[in-house]
């Protein structure tokens, strides 16, 4: 399991411009909260959203876009969870090695 960092550029009327992620995920909840607030130090406003666990920030008080950072947590697929020898069906042979 990991946690990502996903941002929206939006514009008025909430209108969205861009979207994106913060690197490209992160092994646990503090290294990303880590990298989320480096992120937000380069905004003079920011705040949080503590029902959708997710911050906003903008340039100025008056500006007209704002960034919108939501934090995830990545769950396995079920594919992921399942070693692939024991997936198998007891007639098929799985190499252990590619």
């Amino acid at each position: 399991m990991g946690y990502r960092l996903d941002w929206r550029l939006v514009g008025r009327a909430n209108r969205l411009l861009d979207s994106g992620e913060i690197d490209s995920g992160f092994r646990d909840r503090r290294s990303a909260l880590e990298a989320l607030g480096a992120f937000l130090h380069q905004f003079a406003f920011w705040g949080r959203d503590s029902e959708r666990d997710s911050w906003w920030a903008k340039r100025s008080e008056d500006a007209d876009l704002r960034v919108f950072i939501s934090l995830r947590e990545e769950m396995p697929s079920e594919e992921d969870a399942i070693p692939v020898t024991w997936a198998a069906r007891e007639d098929e042979q799985v190499p252990l090695a590619a």
